[in-house]
């Protein structure tokens, strides 16, 4: 039996593997949930998520009347956005429940499609951006859906590095 180490070690090679075959670029960090999916038991994601290849449905616990069904999109981020050596994440945006089905449509009808959503992850560095609201472009072909633009400025510019005076 393998230990979580080894598992991770395998599937970043495998990640790693994948990329390098179709071209794409290895990620700093690929996350597995969004953050409200994390914060679940095993039993609890086991009852109230359903996932997909690039998406998750997280359906509302039976006790809170007032919640309803959260969709979730898994794209790719890369900060600073629009910098050449910018770092690259996989990470998860809650949409809305209109605009997850005009992003299953474009996928499935090969169309392009852009909506916006909010940040899900806390990326090391990045926390501040948690909650964000970012604009994600489905392109209806074989390339991951990806955050054009968002609102925060670490995503924008990138974590302030070294000594502040």
């Amino acid at each position: 039996m393998l230990n979580a180490g080894q598992l991770k070690i395998i599937a970043q090679k495998e990640l790693d593997d994948s990329n390098e075959a179709s071209g794409c670029e290895p990620m700093a960090l690929v996350a597995a949930f969004p953050e409200p999916v994390m914060s679940l038991s095993n039993q609890e994601r086991q009852k109230r998520v359903r996932q997909g290849m690039d998406s998750l449905i997280l359906i509302p616990n039976a006790d809170d009347l007032h919640a309803s069904t959260r969709g979730f999109v898994r794209v790719v981020l890369k900060v600073p956005l629009h910098h050449p050596q910018a770092q690259t994440f996989g990470v998860f945006v809650e949409v809305q429940k209109g605009d997850y089905e005009k992003l299953k449509t474009a996928f499935k009808s090969s169309e392009e499609v852009q909506v916006t959503g909010t940040l899900a992850n806390r990326l090391p560095l990045l926390e501040d951006a948690y909650g964000t609201k970012v604009w994600v472009k489905e392109f209806g072909d074989h390339r991951r859906t990806v955050v054009t633009e968002a609102e925060h400025e670490l995503l924008l510019q990138g974590p302030k590095i070294g000594k502040i005076s």
